[in-house]
């Protein structure tokens, strides 16, 4: 498809999802005239899930449930700065998990649904609840008392595309000296394969040359983890988390050349490509909180991570004549965080409570990149900037929260956080900086009614750094180097965040969303002494974002027991260009999207099944001497069935990406900077993935 066309197809794009979103409206209003009728009244700010709900769905763990809770969707949390900000909106018993690299997902795998005593739905600050900042979590509520001995188990085997693996997990929990304990061994593996074409044209827009390229990745990584939990009799409470990892990931690539013309294009040359990287690492988290009274409480928390990673890469070209050179990078990572947070509770009536926080934080990156190139006589090293860094920054946030319930049905959180952080680098390149962040977070819930709910927040996010920014990276496949940023800042954003949520019975909900930011310091690409591209602040820009999600009970069309749901929204962004000065998209936002999903009980025959799909508009990118437009194509269908038949056991079978979706990549490449507009090539990438078949056993004995 020619590049001047892609423009229109987002546009196309952008109305289809309004099209979408207005028929998801359409079918919520037809269904208010029953939801009145059908819902019961609920605890304020909370909406509690007994075992029960959750039956129909024969729940093995925690997992099973939370995603069953109506117009819930589990958020790992953007890696935003700090301990204290990172924002997963699934707590435990009040409380947020002790770790920043465990999914949520996995975390509620390891509960068993015997030890669930309930699942909170909690719209608005409560107090008692480590919320930080967040209008809307899943609580997981575990029964107290002796925990039996339990053996929880999945195993997985997939059939990618050229190979099959295996995966799994074992957790045992046990009490032992009034502690509850898991102690666990998880085996994470993948084996992903794609193929693709290119097709380059010149300038005149005829077609040169041709590349068709196989790749296979295989990624192992073992994982040992335990986790412990003490309740005193003065209700205190000490948590600990602990796990390391080991991981090793190859690939092996081909990628034939042919010149066009010809009369019969054969191969003019061949690149192959090797990696073989490795890693391993550790993490450490835990907290004691201490009553003061029945009103107050103190707690301690601390997080420890360290990892590292050894990556050899080689990249060869051969002709039919034999071999022509090669590009070796050997590079090297050690990363460390380690986290001191403290935290004071007060709750002064049911109506107001108040909590203060201090946080301490140290950060480090130690990074080594060796470049070399062997043109036929032995490897020469290149030199490149910012190829050997180290970076750290020392962090400290002071945070001072209230919140209120001025009147039945309205809550009002105020949060005011303080940061100053210094980061300084050394090595090829060195820097030292200051920075001083002032963050206030306002959140109000007004339940108008048992069906409808209203959230407003305002609020301003500093952005996490990537330290690998700091430093120089080398692609060779897509031709791209990024040089390391010694100058790069932290993006923050004030944002205007709206929902309108109502409730369609037990099961069904209605949720409207609407966002407007205002970012400074976008981080984005930047030149480099017009030579380089690097990881960079562009200056400031705007985003917005309208989206909707309906959960709707299929009963009333005949299908019992089932769960439909519909989503999807819209948005843009705009930044002025650092190269042409114009106003343009945000590199790499994907604003615009459709999902649907569909999940049925047949309870009789203990049998589940569904499907879900989903596709994404295209998004841009600019560089210095390049754009690019990626399209996810067709978009990602996957589709399952699931059996409880064997007491304990839940068996699932599922086909994922069974459309076997085309991605597509159309990139510019500028003769000279991307700014004089003199195009050199045009690149079509069509990339397939193919699809993958997964059988799961999950189990509790």
């Amino acid at each position: 498809m020619p590049f001047k066309n892609m423009r229109a197809l987002m546009s196309y794009t952008k109305q289809k999802y309004i099209i979408l979103i207005l028929a998801g409206s359409m079918v919520w209003a037809a269904n208010t005239s029953t939801a009145l009728a059908q819902e019961a009244a609920e605890q304020e700010n909370i909406v509690a899930y007994q075992p029960d709900f959750f039956s129909i769905y024969n729940p093995v763990t925690a997992l099973d449930m939370v995603r069953q809770v109506p117009g819930f969707s589990i958020q790992d949390g953007s890696r935003a700065r700090g301990f204290g900000s990172t924002a997963g909106n699934v707590l435990i018993d009040g409380e947020r998990p002790n770790t920043k690299t465990t999914s949520l997902s996995d975390i509620l795998q390891r509960i068993p649904v015997e030890r669930v005593e309930k699942i909170e739905l909690v719209s608005g600050a409560v107090a008692g609840l480590d919320m930080r900042g967040l209008n809307r979590v899943v609580n997981v509520t575990l029964k107290g008392g002796k925990t039996d001995n339990q053996t929880s188990w999945k195993f997985t085997i997939s059939k990618w595309p050229r190979t099959i693996v295996p995966s799994g997990e074992i957790i045992q929990s046990f009490t032992l000296w009034k502690t509850d304990i898991s102690i666990g061994l998880q085996r994470n593996a993948g084996s992903r394969w794609n193929q693709e074409s290119k097709d380059f044209f010149n300038a005149s827009d005829l077609l040169f040359e041709q590349r068709l390229a196989e790749n296979q990745t295989n990624f192992r990584e073992w994982q040992p983890h335990i986790t412990m939990a003490r309740k005193s009799a003065n209700g205190d409470t000490a948590n600990f988390t602990g796990k390391t990892w080991r991981w090793t990931w190859r690939r092996a690539r081909t990628e034939d050349i042919s010149l066009i013309p010809a009369a019969s294009p054969e191969p003019d040359r061949s690149d192959i490509a090797s990696s073989d990287n490795s890693g391993s690492g550790f993490e450490i988290g835990g907290d004691y909180e201490h009553k003061i009274g029945g009103d107050r409480s103190a707690k301690l928390i601390f997080f420890q991570r360290s990892d590292e990673r050894l990556m050899n890469n080689l990249f060869e070209t051969y002709d039919q004549a034999g071999f022509l050179g090669a590009t070796r990078i050997i590079s090297r990572e050690a990363n460390n965080e380690s986290i001191l947070r403290s935290v004071f509770n007060w709750t002064k009536t049911p109506k107001n409570s108040f909590e203060l926080s201090v946080e301490g934080a140290y950060n480090s990156l130690d990074a080594r990149l060796d470049l070399s190139r062997d043109n036929g006589s032995g490897f020469v090293p290149i030199v490149i900037p910012v190829a050997n860094t180290r970076v750290n920054e020392k962090r400290g946030e002071a945070a001072f929260s209230w919140i209120t319930k001025p009147t039945t049905g309205l809550t009002i959180e105020s949060e005011f956080k303080y940061e100053i952080s210094r980061i300084g680098q050394s090595g090829d390149a060195a820097n030292s900086r200051l920075f001083q962040f002032l963050k206030p977070n306002f959140n109000l819930t007004w339940d108008r009614n048992k069906q409808d709910q209203i959230r407003l927040s305002v609020k301003r996010v500093v952005g996490q750094l990537n330290f690998r920014d700091f430093a120089t990276s080398v692609d060779v496949i897509d031709d791209q180097t990024n040089i390391g940023n010694v100058e790069l800042r932290p993006d923050s954003t004030w944002s205007i965040n709206g929902v309108f949520e109502r409730k369609l019975g037990k099961k069904g909900v209605f949720i409207l969303r609407a966002n407007r930011s205002w970012i400074s310091d976008i981080r984005d690409l930047v030149p480099i002494n017009n030579l380089f591209d690097a990881p960079g602040n562009i200056g400031d820009g705007t985003s917005w974002q309208i989206s909707t999600e309906a959960r709707l009970p299929t009963d009333r069309i005949g299908l019992s027991d089932g769960i439909f749901t519909i989503g999807g929204g819209i948005g843009d962004s705009a930044v002025t260009d650092p190269l042409t000065g114009l106003t343009r998209e945000q590199s790499f936002r994907v604003d615009d999207y459709f999902n649907v999903k569909f999940r049925q009980e047949l309870t009789n025959m203990k049998l589940a099944w569904g499907f879900d799909y989903s596709v994404n508009s295209a998004s841009r990118a600019a560089f210095l001497f390049s754009d690019r437009v990626n399209n996810s194509g067709a978009g990602n269908l996957n589709a399952f069935i699931e059996t409880t038949k064997i007491n304990g056991v839940t068996v699932n079978l599922s086909l994922r990406n069974a459309l076997n979706a085309v991605n597509s990549r159309v990139r510019r490449n500028y003769l000279g900077t991307r700014d004089l507009g003199v195009i050199d090539t045009t690149e079509f990438r069509r990339r397939v993935n193919g699809r993958t078949v997964r059988l799961t056993f999950r189990g509790v004995f």
